[in-house]
């Protein structure tokens, strides 16, 4: 069902608010795998707040099934959720046994070098991961002929891969800011 709009559609990507779990301690490659099982499960740091909020109204309200998602957009204010979408979950922090000690946030970055390379491992490839946030992209294109604005409460790198994708098929970026609490404004 596809109709005009007299204003354009507004797609809003709001990265969650920062986890209480998101310590940056030296770790082993176990205490890292553990680092990202509370990582997941982690409710948000009560110092972590948006800087800006971006407006509700009249939006069309979707998370990721990750606690970290529905909880930052109950802080934000959202009283009913129209949609909690698979596809808008985070790709997979990557787990590699190495014999090293790093920081989290290191061995995160290593981790994510090694995904883009194509290491596989017990976790979502990076290739389906792209696979995920494109159907997520064409879903939110036929959402937008329905719903003249989105919001999104999702995550770091699927949010980032979406607005890539939005992008490609010719959608405007106005705002961008991919940090916690960041939020993210495309257009068309």
């Amino acid at each position: 069902m596809s109709h005009l709009h007299s204003q354009p559609s507004e797609i809003v990507l709001i990265r969650h608010g920062k986890p209480l779990s998101a310590h940056n301690e030296k770790v082993d490659a176990a205490q890292y795998a553990k680092w990202i099982r509370d990582y997941n499960k982690s409710v948000l740091d009560p110092q972590s707040q948006p800087k800006d909020k971006a407006h509700l109204d009249n939006s069309y309200i979707i998370t990721s099934p990750l606690r970290r998602t529905k909880l930052s957009a109950q802080h934000y204010g959202v009283t009913h959720v129209n949609e909690v979408c698979p596809e808008l979950k985070e790709m997979d922090i990557p787990y590699y046994r190495l014999p090293i000690r790093l920081r989290t946030w290191h061995w995160v970055l290593l981790s994510r070098a090694l995904w883009f390379a194509g290491i596989r491992g017990r976790f979502e490839s990076f290739r389906a991961a792209k696979g995920r946030v494109a159907t997520l992209a064409s879903r939110l294109e036929d959402l937008s002929l329905e719903h003249k604005r989105l919001v999104l409460f999702g995550h770091g790198m699927t949010n980032y891969f979406t607005r890539k994708a939005l992008m490609a098929n010719g959608w405007q970026l106005k705002q961008k800011d991919s940090d916690f609490w960041g939020v993210t404004v495309l257009t068309r």
